[in-house]
């Protein structure tokens, strides 16, 4: 029985430190301006796939972008598109969707440039989606407080104590 709840602490202290590292990722991310957006759509596969997490440099300037960059950028409902640059002119930015038939035109200007995308990591903004809910923030904040507690609970209160012989 003590080897089954030694496996189940251990696998409690991955599951945190998991956690932390990953939330520490984002918040650094976000710190030095690097922010991410679910991928809703197909329109830029193979390339970017439909839910992954895009992750957007806002500090690369509008002017250094360059054709076949891929770029963000708010159209004027408010939506965020993910699309690459196919052509620059001195009225602004022509974007398509890697899966598009056709051009958006010229739909990124400097005023609606949000930044340049970096990486993406398939299938992750699934997750962000549900995390995004109110359900799945509940469900978060519970795994967190009941991973805390059952550490609390299987802690032995023999960390940082040599045993004595």
């Amino acid at each position: 029985m003590n080897k089954f709840i030694n496996v189940i602490k251990a696998f409690l202290d991955v599951l945190m430190t998991l956690i932390l590292i990953v939330g520490g990722i984002f918040i650094i991310l976000y710190i030095i301006g690097i922010e991410p957006y679910v991928v809703e759509t197909g329109s830029m596969e193979p390339a970017i796939k439909r839910g992954s997490l895009s992750f957007i440099n806002k500090h690369v300037s509008y002017e250094s972008i360059k054709e076949k960059d891929i770029i963000a950028y708010t159209t004027p409902t408010g939506s965020k598109v993910t699309h690459r640059a196919i052509m620059i002119t001195d009225d602004g930015i022509e974007t398509q969707g890697d899966k598009n038939n056709t051009s958006d035109g010229i739909s990124t200007t400097k005023g609606n440039y949000i930044g340049k995308n970096i990486f993406s990591i398939p299938k992750l903004g699934y997750v962000v989606k549900i995390i995004q809910t109110t359900r799945g923030r509940v469900i978060l904040i519970t795994v967190i407080i009941v991973i805390l507690v059952a550490g609390f609970l299987l802690d032995d209160g023999k960390k940082g104590k040599r045993e004595k012989k």
